[in-house]
């Protein structure tokens, strides 16, 4: 298997290392203009960000690559509506849209270049302000709550679940108190579907966190803690939230407090606690779109407009991985018939490049082992009992290859993938290196080093 195979699948699971993210601001050569209370997901077999709906009620759909956002046109067209919801279900390789403003009850499939009416037999009632979210183990999309007037108290707490030909609903023991307005996604590493914020028929949202897990919802907030708000004891309506899977973790943004407040904040949610990651960036807004592009690791944010309804913003942000490439040298070599073996880089991991080691002072016939290290630096190990007295180990073995070189060095390239979920790891290398005249093992080691994925 080669080298950029085993850093994608074996680096992810065993290293921890936190990703350093921040909103970072896109400059698109189009975009959709003016759009609030649309619905966002990402297509996974197109790799597309797709865009739908939005007040005034808007039919246009929009795409975006994570370069620019392109009007799909394409042959068929839903009915204009504005908050609507819609979900990626992965598995089929669409993106699901049900309802929306004026009562729509219908719903409808996009597989990337076009959308289809699914005509159900049974249906949730029409209703606006809902939230969806693709359940992966199950294989449905969830529709939870929403409300037939946006200007009288919430009243729908249903759970619906779409399987691609049949709308069901779940009789739930329990059900959320916020009903419409609130925000939901998938959480892959514990199979849940998480719900915050939103509006009831109690008055202020009571920063609760529920969880359904295809039987029942569960109000975790006595375990994990008041849920995201702007201001303490108040919940927020309108506000965002993706799985972010690069991290493993929910990720809420911004909303409306009942007083009018509207929140800057970023939190994550890793099923323990809520936690504020980034604030103040984007800036305060209201009714914006936001989905998580799987292919690029990047929660997007699109839209939206000031609290007082007087300035749309036409910007696109996404939430990104700001760590440096590096490649630090650490630890110590032995001298073999051409003195210490040296460690150094030429191309640094950055994603989607190729790294290039460098090892020097080697003698003919010029051969080493490059030693990949995948898990923790553990403490040096003497390989004296191989015959090489004075020379450590400083990495473990987890992946090697044989290299030759010329001329007294030697270079070991490796292809670091592209995938965003990379960005922040570690990688220790250190090189044996072929010396049969320096000892009973026929080898020396190099100093070693820490490779740190960046962009």
């Amino acid at each position: 298997m080669e080298i950029a195979a085993v850093l994608r699948i074996a680096l992810l699971p065993l290293l921890v290392t936190p990703l350093v993210a921040q909103w970072s601001q896109v400059t698109t050569a189009s975009n959709p203009g003016q759009v609030r209370d649309g619905a966002m997901a990402f297509h996974n077999n197109s790799g597309n960000t797709v865009l739908f709906g939005g007040w005034p009620a808007q039919n246009t759909t929009w795409l975006y690559d994570g370069t620019n956002w392109v009007n799909a046109s394409p042959p068929t067209t839903p009915p204009a509506r504005r908050e609507n919801a819609m979900a990626s279900d992965f598995a089929r390789g669409v993106v699901v849209m049900f309802g929306g403003g004026g009562g729509l009850s219908d719903t409808w499939e996009w597989n990337g270049a076009d959308w289809t009416n699914m005509a159900t037999a049974v249906s949730p009632p029409g209703r606006q302000g809902h939230v969806m979210a693709y359940d992966l183990a199950r294989g449905v999309t969830v529709l939870f709550g929403g409300t037939t007037n946006p200007n009288a108290p919430a009243e729908l707490s249903d759970t619906w679940e779409w399987n691609g030909t049949t709308w069901t609903q779940v009789a739930t023991a329990n059900a959320p108190f916020e009903t419409s307005y609130s925000c939901m996604c998938y959480d892959i590493n514990r199979g849940v579907c998480v719900l915050t914020g939103g509006t009831s028929l109690f008055g202020a949202p009571d920063q609760a966190t529920w969880e359904y897990d295809g039987i029942n919802w569960v109000n975790r907030t006595a375990s994990v803690g008041p849920g995201p708000s702007a201001i303490p004891g108040l919940g927020v309506q309108n506000a965002k939230m993706v799985y972010d899977s690069a991290r493993g973790v929910s990720m809420l943004y911004g909303g409306r407090t009942p007083n009018g407040a509207f929140s800057t904040d970023t939190f994550e949610y890793d099923g323990t606690a809520w936690t504020i990651v980034a604030s103040g960036t984007p800036s305060s807004r209201t009714r914006n779109m936001m989905a998580f592009d799987v292919n690029r690791g990047a929660p997007v944010i699109y839209g939206g407009l000031t609290g007082n309804f007087q300035t749309w913003f036409l910007e696109t942000w996404e939430y990104s991985a700001t760590v440096s490439a590096s490649y630090t040298v650490f630890g110590s070599g032995c001298a073999g018939t051409s003195g210490v073996p040296s460690n150094s880089v030429s191309a640094l991991p950055v994603l989607g490049t190729t790294m290039v080691i460098d090892i020097g002072n080697m003698p003919a016939p010029e051969l080493m082992v490059m030693v990949l290290g995948l898990g923790i630096v553990s403490p040096p190990v003497g390989l004296g009992f191989l015959g090489a007295p004075g020379c450590l180990a400083h990495v473990t073995p987890d992946v090697l290859q044989l290299i030759s070189g010329a001329a007294g060095s030697a270079s070991f390239s490796m292809a670091v993938p592209s995938t965003p979920a990379l960005a922040g790891y570690e990688l220790h290398t250190q090189a044996i290196v072929v010396d049969v005249g320096a000892n009973g093992f026929g080898g020396v080691v190099s100093d070693a080093a820490t490779a740190t994925v960046g962009l």
